[in-house]
């Protein structure tokens, strides 16, 4: 069986790192222990900044085989009137989707003393601030991401249409069939053979669908209305339509959707990936030629089916999504503001005081 996370090296009880702290208790009854000091390993950059209750546990492990459960616990940060939190709590609001609420309270005769003027890029200009960091989908923004955060996001293409199994396809006339399609120029795909009433039907949904997105158009077929000509009703599977100067070609459902690929860089190698010819599969076109995309047809192996219900998906190329909508392992201050448009035009300065004896 895979654990969700991957399991944290710990150092040994009693070695000053690990100890015990109630002695009345023992490896049977609960016993809990305390981490002195922070680890440096590599794990610790797959686990996420904040815990939340839907999460999967994080487990460790000593040297001589004891396994032991992380129990989160409340991070709280000192912001009193004589010292406040520089970004009245902004940086905390972002990362904890919203969780953590702005700390930054409105100047009054108690706390005037110890107010700051702070430009930091996600200061919450007050307690009710509703921040929000808007992030492209595109090739530049997840090579970013890489970077700042060490995962793998990738832009995955090339799925086979069938899947890994190469299973029967439904035709996109199926009534409330969703499919998705790749806009490509029309001269890189030729047009699929079929009746006038099939291809208007499917062309005018086409053209009708609100999906905006410039590289894939998502669409559902009617459940009432127009239907395709009897003959390609459940026929069709493979399909490229020519509407003017484009080309939809019919693609898998995941096709250039943006998944976190982080799962496969693991050592134990959940993914099955074939390792044999030196170049990691998922990490080497990040890490050597700053490729934001993912062939999986180029794959030895197949595992996209298997570990699909694993691997988080954060929208489609071309999308705009909310930094908060990130997954946890790359909702960090840095990406926020890697993102936050405050930092590239220039944050004005704001307001920041505390209140008497408060932590948040």
């Amino acid at each position: 069986t895979q654990l969700a996370n991957p399991v944290v090296p710990l150092p040994a009880v009693g070695s000053g790192g690990l100890e015990v702290i109630d002695q009345q208790k023992n490896e049977s009854s609960g016993q809990e222990f305390i981490l002195l000091n922070g680890l440096d390993h590599d794990i610790c950059t797959q686990l996420p900044d904040i815990m939340y209750e839907e999460d999967p546990p994080v487990f460790g492990q000593t040297p001589d085989g004891m396994w032991l459960q992380f129990d989160p616990r409340y991070d709280v940060e000192e912001n009193t009137a004589e010292n406040p939190l520089r970004d009245g709590g902004g940086t905390r609001t972002l990362i904890s989707n919203g969780l953590a609420q702005c700390s930054n309270v409105r100047r009054n005769v108690f706390n005037e003393h110890g107010c700051i003027l702070s430009r930091e890029p996600t200061t919450c200009k007050g307690t009710s601030d509703n921040l929000f960091i808007l992030i492209g989908l595109n090739a530049e923004n997840i090579v970013a991401i890489h970077e700042i955060t060490g995962t793998y996001p990738y832009a995955v293409m090339n799925l086979p249409l069938g899947g890994d199994d190469n299973a029967p396809i439904v035709s996109p006339c199926i009534k409330g069939t969703k499919t998705r399609w790749e806009i490509l120029p029309e001269n890189e795909c030729v047009q699929t053979d079929m009746d006038t009433q099939t291809y208007n039907v499917l062309s005018s949904v086409l053209r009708q669908t609100q999906d905006d997105n410039s590289f894939v158009r998502d669409i559902v077929f009617p459940s009432n209305g127009a239907s395709c000509s009897a003959d390609y009703a459940d026929s069709l599977e493979e399909v490229s339509m020519i509407l003017g100067n484009q080309c939809f070609k019919r693609v898998h459902p995941e096709h250039l959707s943006v998944f976190d690929l982080t799962l496969c860089t693991r050592e134990e190698n959940p993914c099955t990936l074939d390792l044999s010819n030196g170049d990691h599969p998922v990490k080497s076109p990040l890490d050597n030629d700053g490729n934001a995309f993912f062939d999986y047809q180029g794959q030895d192996n197949v595992f996209w089916d298997d570990q699909l219900s694993r691997l988080t998906k954060i929208g489609r190329l071309g999308d705009t999504i909310m930094f908060k909508d990130l997954p946890n392992n790359m909702r960090l201050a840095k990406v926020a503001n890697r993102f936050n448009d405050k930092t590239s035009q220039g944050q004005s300065y704001v307001v920041v005081c505390g209140s008497r004896n408060e932590v948040a």
